[in-house]
């Protein structure tokens, strides 16, 4: 498993596609594609926003990437950082970035890769 994070536009999909020779049928968008396809897919981008789709339809987020990390053991997640900047008022937002940060805690203690993404230049902080 890999997880590829960094700010919103920093070239993180592309450079996956690149590094890791993926056509753009290999890659689910975690807003958009439908949750079954998911765990087949060699890449996710938008983990962050699959986690607030997840709670916005009342499921456990952390339980359901845990389910599919198990069926794909070598998915790669690409997600915005959210966490950084200013604390929202709205509670279910407070609740979106804390819930996504402890999912990509847990992912990147388990991945044997994990790169942040500045300006289209990877840093590889574990692997």
């Amino acid at each position: 498993m890999k997880l590829i994070l960094g700010g919103r536009q920093q070239g993180k999909l592309e450079l996956v596609k690149a590094e890791y020779a993926l056509k753009p049928e290999e890659v689910c968008d975690g807003a958009l594609c439908p949750l079954d396809r998911i765990p087949q897919a060699r890449a996710v981008n938008h983990l962050h926003r699959l986690v607030r789709r997840l709670m916005e339809a009342g499921k456990d987020p952390a339980e359901w990437v845990e389910q599919a990390c198990l069926q794909n053991p070598e998915i790669i997640w690409i997600t915005d950082e959210i966490g950084c900047g200013i604390v929202p008022v709205d509670p279910l937002e407070r609740e979106w970035r804390e819930t996504t940060g402890r999912i990509c805690c847990n992912l990147a203690q388990r991945s044997d890769r994990v790169e942040r993404v500045f300006c289209g230049i990877p840093t590889v902080l574990k692997g």
